[in-house]
């Protein structure tokens, strides 16, 4: 705008230069008054152009209610229309800000990642299994692109996508335990606070993803050795996860991904409070480079490829040498819906169940690695019943001298069945779920033999979750013996049965 007024002004003394230069006599009077008398106008003219532009880009008060909103809204757009079609500004002033629509404002929240809370009836509620993570933001990502097109499509104005999604959690529980007939113990605790930042764009092509989790255990026993058991002492945040993933899946099925996450072997969905059989042995953290394809319709396939060092290893330093391939189908029949698949890792030592406990690097050495395969499946029947099953085995046994089950080789296995039915109780999306799992050969994870449990999920108020679960555990019998890394003996179980009540609290943000 100054830039006009530079080129008026400069305009004007040109031209009155040249005039002064011009010999002066009564005719050229006349021509130069009339010249004079035509730049005013046209100065008066540029000065109402300016004025008008500043009108029209001027910044807006918030409103304070909801007509004002939408209001404010449809004048931005349609300034920014008028703007755009003088030809003179060359830069997008409409921001893609929409409080009722998490992912449009270039800083927003919610919601938290892989867990469905809606509030309506006739929904499961499934804990979030923190696996494909990245497929799971890259749909996110896509549906957000659709509806910003879907917004400014008729404004003929092209949307930014550079945003910032914060979401988390902050979890509670209360239990009350019985030991097999040792003394029962009861506990409150804040069981898992997590913050996440999504990063979508600039490109429509790239996202980013960290999540900061904070640690519960007391300090003494955990990685960070103290002398006190303070527990409250210690509640770190660290990093948890924090990867890139380039793919659009608006425009092609692929997507890769690279950086610390959960490799995609299992999938873990479950409506426990408690953490099923199958993630405690398997469930596996890695720092890795993944391929993945995922077709976009009701009726799909989908598969990924991982490649990452891990931390066991049967040579005398670790290399990349693990790995792993995820397969899949979901379709949609109308009255039946399912998810089936498999995968297979080529060593389970590097799971985090297996990890557990493990601090020394010499005990990291294996005698040889041990693949393992996973078979899974959910099916949702009609709008109320929900099946959950999953099997995890190891394809061969581990070395004596690395895990050990009755005096062999341990071959380790989980099974996880579960069931629940959803209902509407006071208009509240509900569910009653019962489940059984076992972990076969397993002892020396200090895991149970079987565990069963029943559970009843709610979500009174939006975008919480509350849950009553009673668990029974058996241990494995006082004849099983059981060794681990590093030769370590664990201690005999004596078949006891574990009783446990939990009521749990989330709140996702």
């Amino acid at each position: 705008m100054n830039k006009t007024k530079q080129i008026s002004s400069g305009v004007l003394v040109g031209i009155l230069s040249g005039c002064l230069l011009t010999p002066v006599h009564a005719a050229t009077n006349n021509n130069i008054e009339a010249n004079l008398a035509r730049l005013e106008k046209e100065v008066a003219s540029l000065k109402k152009q300016v004025n008008a532009k500043k009108t029209n880009t001027k910044t807006v008060a918030p409103p304070t209610n909801a007509a004002s909103v939408t209001a404010a809204k449809n004048q931005k757009k349609v300034d920014t229309v008028q703007a755009v079609d003088d030809g003179n500004l060359h830069f997008q002033q409409y921001l893609p800000f929409d409080p009722d629509v998490p992912g449009q404002a270039y800083v927003s929240s919610g919601p938290y990642v892989g867990v469905k809370i809606q509030f309506a009836g006739n929904n499961l509620i499934v804990n979030s299994p923190s696996v494909n993570t990245d497929l799971q933001l890259l749909v996110i990502r896509k549906n957000i692109i659709n509806q910003l097109n879907a917004t400014l499509g008729e404004s003929g104005i092209q949307p930014t996508h550079s945003h910032v999604l914060l979401s988390g959690v902050i979890e509670g529980q209360a239990n009350y335990t019985n030991h097999g007939g040792a003394p029962s113990t009861t506990d409150i605790d804040v069981t898992n606070v997590s913050l996440d930042t999504t990063i979508l764009g600039p490109s429509d092509w790239l996202l980013g993803y960290v999540e900061l989790s904070y640690n519960n255990n007391a300090p003494i026993g955990d990685v960070f050795v103290s002398t006190s058991n303070y527990r409250v002492s210690n509640s770190r945040v660290y990093v948890n996860k924090a990867f890139v993933t380039i793919g659009n899946l608006t425009c092609s099925p692929f997507y890769f991904t690279f950086g610390q996450f959960y490799a995609p072997f299992g999938t873990y969905s479950t409506v426990m409070v408690s953490d099923p059989l199958t993630r405690l042995m398997a469930r596996t953290k890695v720092r890795a480079l993944q391929l993945g394809f995922a077709q976009q319709s009701d009726n799909a396939f989908y598969a990924s490829a991982y490649i990452f060092r891990g931390d066991s290893h049967e040579n005398s330093v670790a290399k990349v040498r693990n790995g792993g391939i995820n397969i899949g189908y979901k379709f949609d029949l109308g009255f039946l819906t399912g998810n089936i698949g498999g995968g297979v890792i080529a060593n389970i030592a590097d799971s985090g169940g297996m990890q557990f406990g493990v601090n020394f690097q010499e005990f990291e050495q294996l005698v040889h690695r041990v693949p393992a395969y996973d078979l899974r499946a959910a099916f949702n029947i009609g709008q109320h019943l929900d099946l959950i099953a999953e099997y995890i085995v190891a394809s061969s046994r581990f070395s004596p001298l690395d895990m050990s089950f009755n005096n062999h080789g341990a071959k380790p296995g989980a099974l996880d069945l579960e069931a629940a039915f959803s209902f509407s109780l006071f208009d509240r999306p509900s569910s009653i779920g019962i489940g059984y799992g076992n972990a076969n050969q397993l002892l020396a994870m200090e895991l149970p033999n079987t565990r069963k449990f029943i559970v009843f999920n709610t979500s009174w108020w939006r975008n919480t979750l509350q849950s009553l679960e009673f668990r029974v555990d058996r241990q494995y019998a006082s004849s099983a013996v059981a060794t681990g890394a590093g030769g370590f003996e664990v201690e005999p179980q004596e078949g006891k049965l574990d009783r446990a009540i939990t009521a749990q609290f989330d709140y996702y943000f």
